[in-house]
């Protein structure tokens, strides 16, 4: 399972344009293209892990909703002992491209959750399905919470409920009033952690007509556009990054040349004659600001971070665009970020400081200062400044795509 989260959704030849598209300007394109792609999910892949206790009935669960039996060619290995060693692929035939993995029983290794989270991969899947039995168990809970967390969904499945119903049975209590109250101590618990209640099926995998067997299978038939499309949105800030790869090393070249330029500049009053010595730190600062600032204004422009870009883009997506404004609002910061506020700090303490002592040093010495310094900064404030703007474009086509 293991691909780039580029390939999950486009082919070899789509990435290949989505790249070349993005490095030579043309950003609008880009997201059209990917607009395209989230309204046309139907053959994508979709993995759903199927987590519980070891003897909670996951393998058996996989088996019936895939209309087969223990015994079945293809069947998932059950038994009353773990029976999966590592996360295990079976394709869901009523629904195309959707694949069931069952994981480890969560208490199966002795791990606490974190490393078993980790083992089995956990963030690599787009959907889950917790299988409980006979009781609300701690694992279910955090499990929950970590998928929600990740922004992702889940079903909360409380198996083997015809052991249940023949325990409401011999006791006289009404079935109806028994299912009532197994759905209302689950959902209390997942509230009583801060997890909002997951859908909740009662089911028997021996029993597939009864009970919410039929319930289950057509309610994940009928979420599974939306749940697709909700993968998509969580993976639209790593695609972005996929995508702007090649456009990021190109200008992260164009930021090295503007520093080494800068600290070139910086040393230049050296090699005029009529130059004071003193003057070298202030020529410092001023070169880093002008390098910065020219730097800043040509990096959003190669990202094509403009008002006319965003009223174009807008119009095409039919969409707002005091939103997708709203997403690139650094052209113009409200408060100076605390990278350059440290950086001037730090430029004015070193101009003081040598100014203040100017005939200790050679003019040699404060040209070395002028170059090195001038250099950092400059590299050092437009470094920051591409990945500023780089996030800007991630959050500017979540908003593109996101749907209203």
């Amino acid at each position: 399972m293991a691909q780039s989260t580029l390939s999950k959704f486009f082919t070899a030849q789509e990435r290949t344009k989505l790249q070349y598209t993005c490095k030579t300007d043309q950003l609008e394109t880009v997201i059209l293209q990917m607009k395209n792609k989230s309204n046309h999910l139907d053959n994508v892949q979709l993995n759903i892990a199927v987590m519980g206790d070891a003897g909670s009935g996951k393998s058996t669960f996989i088996n019936a909703i895939r209309d087969l039996w223990s015994d079945d060619q293809g069947a998932a290995p059950t038994g009353n002992e773990e029976t999966c060693l590592e996360p295990t692929r079976y394709p869901y035939r009523d629904l195309p491209n959707v694949q069931l993995w069952d994981l480890p029983g969560t208490n199966s290794f002795g791990f606490e959750l974190n490393n078993y989270l980790k083992e089995v991969k956990f963030e690599s899947f787009d959907f889950f399905i917790i299988v409980s039995q006979s009781r609300f168990r701690e694992n279910d809970a955090e499990i929950a919470k970590k998928i929600q967390e990740q922004g992702k969904e889940l079903y909360y499945i409380r198996s083997k409920i015809d052991n249940d119903a023949h325990s409401l049975k011999k006791q006289g209590v009404d079935l109806a009033g028994g299912w009532s109250t197994i759905r209302r101590d689950c959902i209390s618990n997942f509230q009583s952690v801060g997890v909002t209640p997951p859908a909740i099926f009662l089911i028997s995998s021996f029993e597939r007509e009864e009970y919410d067997f039929p319930k289950l299978k057509t309610t994940l038939a009928r979420d599974l556009p939306s749940i697709k499309s909700n993968v998509f949105s969580l993976s639209i800030p790593k695609m972005v990054r996929e995508i702007t790869e090649a456009k990021r090393s190109s200008l992260v070249k164009r930021v090295w040349f503007l520093a080494i330029l800068s600290g070139a500049v910086g040393a230049a009053p050296v090699l005029v004659p009529s130059s004071k010595p003193m003057s070298m730190p202030v020529w410092s600062l001023f070169t880093t600001i002008g390098f910065t600032v020219t730097g800043w204004i040509y990096l959003r422009k190669q990202l094509g971070l403009s008002d006319t870009f965003l009223q174009s883009l807008a119009n095409k997506i039919t969409k707002p665009s005091s939103i997708l404004k709203a997403e690139s609002n650094h052209r113009l910061p409200k408060k100076i970020p605390p990278t350059v506020t440290n950086v001037l700090l730090g430029i004015t303490m070193v101009t003081c400081m040598i100014t203040g002592i100017k005939y200790s040093f050679r003019p040699v010495t404060l040209s070395v200062f002028g170059a090195v310094s001038s250099f950092a900064f400059t590299y050092k404030l437009l470094k920051d400044s591409l990945n500023d703007c780089l996030e800007t474009v991630q959050r500017l086509v979540q908003s593109a795509l996101n749907r209203d």
